[in-house]
């Protein structure tokens, strides 16, 4: 099992008797491509902020590839994501004026996925396989197309060879052009390196890309709704 929650429940602390995720059980097997939609409030980010190990749990655990993240440190949070987790952003979060390949190193502080000694010719294998031009490899990502930023930040989240990818409404602030051209390239990578990945989303127009398709509101009980 790539995801296991039992009994969770979350609160912010500001708001200690408010309940912003209670999942009783839910679970997301090895190879599964899902979508989790819901509104704005509904509690997705917190989720995904829970799943890699930003947020801590009031109670119940959270198993992540066999691993129980709730137990862990902070520190020993950060090399477990940056060794297992790939994450897409909603609004990609490359540092603008960083270059490519700077951008994609970032990744890798934390993890010992790929050596050293190995990653600049890991990221540079990774942008000549996403038809990035050599000639941009090393200006600031700001000026770069909104369609080379999305295969910059999808480059971000394979580099450590991840068993699982998470996108967090990546396309929200997308035209549909470039929509379904980031899907389809996201969707193709996934199957080629047989990576599990949960998706979560306010739009249910992508429900065709996935095999699993949950409403985070059928899997999270909690009464009110809370800003993401």
């Amino acid at each position: 099992m790539i995801i296991d929650l039992v009994n969770l429940k979350f609160s912010y602390a500001e708001q200690p008797s408010s309940c912003v995720i209670d999942i009783p059980s839910w679970s997301l097997s090895a190879g599964e491509h899902t979508l989790i939609h819901g509104s704005s409030g509904s509690g997705k980010s917190t989720l995904l902020n829970i799943l890699n190990g930003l947020l801590s749990v009031d109670s119940g655990h959270v198993k992540v590839l066999d691993q129980r993240i709730d137990e862990m440190t902070n520190r020993q949070r950060d090399t477990f994501r940056a060794n297992n987790i790939g994450y897409v952003f909603q609004q990609f979060n490359l540092i603008p004026y960083l270059d490519a390949i700077d951008n994609i190193q970032l990744a890798n502080y934390f993890s010992k996925a790929v050596s050293q000694s190995s990653l600049s010719k890991e990221i540079k294998t990774l942008l000549q396989s996403l038809n990035i031009p050599e000639k941009d490899w090393k200006k600031p990502v700001r000026t770069l197309s909104i369609g080379q930023q999305q295969r910059i930040a999808i480059a971000r989240a394979l580099i450590n060879k991840p068993t699982l990818i998470i996108a967090d409404e990546p396309t929200s602030s997308l035209d549909q052009e470039n929509s379904d051209a980031f899907m389809k390239l996201l969707m193709a990578l996934v199957n080629k390196h047989e990576i599990t990945l949960l998706f979560v989303s306010h739009d249910v127009s992508l429900s065709h890309y996935f095999s699993r398709i949950e409403l985070l509101s059928d899997i999270n009980h909690a009464g009110n709704l809370h800003a993401n």
